[in-house]
């Protein structure tokens, strides 16, 4: 198929899917040629499971405050809700997957603390000190140990790092 003829076939769906609240429709034509149909929506309704979630996130990150630098304490929690507004991180931290005991994606979550880590949190910030804070029933021993000690994938980190220097803490340029 042609682009033309995609575009023409694309353009014939214009309101056939107005009102339905998905981001993109994906349509297999003959030839093994698809037409994408984006809605240009980024925006993602927040359903009470989501508000829930995000709820749980602030309460899990806010044992962390010990450790959060006095410079930093003051804005703690709007770093956090910044954080979580961020499309890319709103589009994977809400699928827990396969972890349990959780409403969210406490990998990701951990792998956001290490990446904000020196910049928000005091020297004494190590992660057996942070899987004990957010874990207490396992701490030390927790997996959550591992992925604080790892950083998010390339699009995540980009976003958490433009948040930061825009809005909050100064990036070292090293």
């Amino acid at each position: 198929m042609r682009m033309e003829d995609k575009k023409e076939l694309l353009a014939s769906l214009q309101g056939f899917l107005q009102g339905a609240q998905i981001g993109q429709f994906n349509m297999f034509v003959e030839d093994g040629a698809t037409v994408n149909y984006n809605a240009g929506k980024e925006s993602m309704n927040e359903s009470p499971g989501m508000e829930n979630a995000k709820q749980a996130i602030m309460e899990y990150v806010g044992r962390l405050k010990p450790l959060v630098q006095d410079s930093v304490a003051g804005v703690y929690d709007e770093l956090w809700l910044g954080i979580l507004e961020l499309r890319e991180v709103r589009l994977k931290v809400y699928d827990k997957g396969k972890q349990q005991n959780t409403t969210f994606n406490r990998d990701l979550v951990a792998q956001i603390v290490h990446q904000i880590g020196s910049r928000v949190y005091a020297a004494e910030a190590k992660p057996g000190r942070m899987a004990e804070l957010l874990e207490p029933s396992k701490g030390k021993d927790h997996p959550v140990r591992q992925k604080l000690g790892e950083s998010p994938e390339g699009a995540i980190k980009k976003a958490v790092e433009g948040l930061l220097s825009e809005r909050f803490v100064k990036v070292d340029p090293a």
